[in-house]
């Protein structure tokens, strides 16, 4: 293991040198992806989407007018903080060049998130901000990717008020540009549908995620669980394919 805490299969030397090279040119500094096909062939491919993240955990509190932890009868804005994981297309702002590939079959790279947001409940609008970063493949070819090559901020703005669908848009930053990126995006909450109705979803039941039309069911696939359970969904675009419903 060298200095920085990360090692090179032998047999991706040449591939690793040629990579490392490219990378120092376009001033990224980072090493190339180690990674599986294997691993990747089961991502689902939206292809309205330039980056696709999951939320894997949240943590929401209700709030009063003062800002006050309380319960549902005295709230009036709720505030959650989410971690996020998922991919970006390669060629894209989270993911410019193909040294930070890690998904070689769907030729994305991987992403992580921690937002916070802040949203009225007599609207369900409200802000955004937080931070992410690109990861790359560590020592451990098994896990997912956790050597940060590129990081930086985002803030922005939401609106839940159609749930089960989303919209937010905001500007990204990464550490060291000299200007933000323009985002924009739909969140998708899953749900089960039992009897021909929406109910919250449930461990062990099929999950769905509504598309734009607000009637075409999408169905929840197994690598969109997390520890068995379906995951909201946030697509984003960079080109300015946004939501309009």
């Amino acid at each position: 293991m060298n200095a920085m805490g990360v090692t090179l299969n032998r047999g991706n030397g040449r591939r690793a040198a040629m990579a490392l090279a490219l990378a120092c040119v376009l001033g990224l500094g980072v090493l190339p992806a180690i990674a599986d096909p294997e691993k990747s062939k089961d991502l689902p491919d939206v292809k309205s989407a330039d980056a696709v993240l999951y939320e894997v955990t949240e943590n929401m509190y209700l709030l009063d007018a003062a800002g006050n932890v309380v319960g549902p009868e005295g709230a009036v804005r709720r505030k959650a903080d989410a971690s996020l994981y998922g991919w970006s297309r390669v060629g894209n702002p989270l993911c410019p060049v193909e040294v930070l590939i890690t998904n070689p079959r769907t030729r994305t790279c991987s992403v992580t998130a921690a937002g916070m947001d802040d949203i009225a409940l007599n609207t369900f609008t409200g802000s955004v901000d937080g931070t992410f970063a690109v990861a790359l493949q560590d020592d451990n070819t098994t896990d997912s990717p956790e050597f940060v090559i590129m990081n930086g901020g985002f803030k922005g703005a939401m609106d839940l008020s159609k749930r089960p669908l989303g919209k937010i848009s905001g500007t990204f930053t990464p550490a060291g540009a000299s200007e933000p990126s323009v985002f924009c995006g739909t969140f998708r909450l899953p749900f089960s549908v039992v009897r021909g109705d929406r109910e919250q979803p449930a461990r062990y039941l099929q999950a769905y995620y509504l598309a734009d039309d607000f009637t075409t069911l999408i169905p929840v696939q197994k690598s969109e669980l997390s520890l068995g359970m379906p995951t909201v969904r946030l697509e984003l675009s960079f080109h300015g394919n946004c939501p309009r419903f």
